[in-house]
């Protein structure tokens, strides 16, 4: 075992990830979660062929396809049903090898949690202080207890507490629009290998995606009013009551009563935090981005494996030294390019979305792979 003591917080995907990473290489990290339990809310999840790759790897493939899907295409519709453009996940698989797959969030942090040890995790320890003194991290919890370690990774997310205690003080960036989620049973009409965005004209979207286990994943994007919060399931779904083609056969077959319906704000950092001194951020906590690319998790997953390959050449300081400028491009590309692709849905005046909308269908389905591919490929 190598020697150093070292502590991630947060118990989700990408904290996981660091333990999986730092236990393979012979590590002993402790993981502190300031939760009772290791939460798994959450509805579906993206995984390119980005993490499918790290996966195989990392042996996590095997144990999540027992639970995923395997996309062929992700199709875009206008609100009636029209086809305004296509990604083509089975040309990328056949190129790479690796599936993009949707899966629900809980299945992933379930083969997660599976492959690391869980002795070594403290629930309901919630950091409120840290200090370095001479080479040594001083950590101080809520529940009174102080501990030391010579290096800590925060994990915790995009309200991080270590990152505003320690890193840097980042102010979260709203994105100018909202989301619901919901994960319910697939209707027999939807093709179990295709999923589906469609865009209207009035700054609405909803994305429906096959995730194994016979369900679908279901986001509702709008541009933000004002009481979005206050409305309830049926309130929602009259809200998007336009939208026609599969999204017709989700809410003829939904039983509102029996899901969960998941609601947020979509906001990011307005700058990426990723090191300072003996301490790394991974995942939202330290580069989160909206969700447009699906690639949020995927980021955190990346910067986990990322770090686990620097220590392979190198000592831990020089991992630590070298994590910011390995991933610093990486992940500004990709929130950068999802900020955009938000403003394109959400923030534009109505009299120019007629002309997106016009934009999208005549470019070429050649040209928007290529520029899927660009944001899933980088990650290898």
């Amino acid at each position: 075992m190598n020697p150093e003591r070292i502590l991630i917080v947060g118990g989700g995907v990408a904290g996981l990830m660091c333990k999986n990473r730092l236990e393979y290489l012979g590590y002993k990290p402790v993981l502190v979660e300031k939760s009772d339990v290791l939460r798994s809310d959450g509805a579906g999840i993206l995984l390119g062929a980005n993490v499918m790759k790290i996966f195989r790897e990392c042996a996590l493939e095997e144990p999540l396809m027992q639970y995923a899907q395997s996309l062929d295409e992700i199709m875009l519709y206008d609100q009636i049903g029209d086809t305004i453009g296509r990604f083509d996940l089975k040309k990328l698989r056949e190129e790479t090898t690796y599936p993009t797959v949707a899966v629900h969030r809980k299945r992933l942090h379930e083969v997660l949690l599976h492959s690391v040890d869980t002795s070594t995790i403290r629930l309901s320890h919630k950091v409120i202080g840290i200090t370095q003194e001479n080479d040594t991290l001083k950590v101080v919890y809520e529940n009174g207890k102080n501990e030391e370690y010579d290096y800590v990774i925060g994990a915790d997310g995009l309200r991080s507490v270590l990152r505003d205690l320690y890193v840097k003080r980042v102010p979260l960036r709203d994105a100018g629009y909202v989301c619901w989620r919901f994960v319910c049973d697939r209707p027999a009409a939807l093709d179990v290998k295709s999923s589906s965005e469609f865009w209207d004209t009035k700054n609405k979207r909803i994305g429906i995606f096959p995730i194994g286990e016979d369900k679908i994943y279901c986001f509702l994007l709008a541009t933000t009013r004002g009481g979005e919060e206050a409305m309830d399931f049926t309130e929602v779904l009259e809200y998007f009551k336009d939208f026609r083609g599969d999204w017709q056969h989700v809410v003829a077959s939904l039983d509102t009563a029996a899901t969960e319906l998941l609601f947020n704000p979509i906001a990011d950092l307005s700058s990426v935090a990723l090191a300072k001194g003996k301490v790394i951020l991974v995942g939202d906590a330290g580069h989160a981005t909206t969700p447009n690319l699906g690639q949020g998790a995927a980021l955190g997953i990346e910067s986990a494996y990322a770090f686990g390959e620097l220590l392979k050449c190198n000592t831990f300081d020089g991992a630590v030294s070298l994590y910011s400028q390995k991933r610093f491009k990486r992940v500004s590309y990709i929130r950068n390019r999802s900020r955009f692709i938000g403003r394109m849905s959400h923030n534009i005046s109505p009299f120019f979305q007629p002309i997106r909308e016009f934009i999208m269908k005549i470019t070429p389905n050649s040209m928007n792979q290529r520029e899927f591919e660009r944001a899933i490929l980088g990650g290898f």
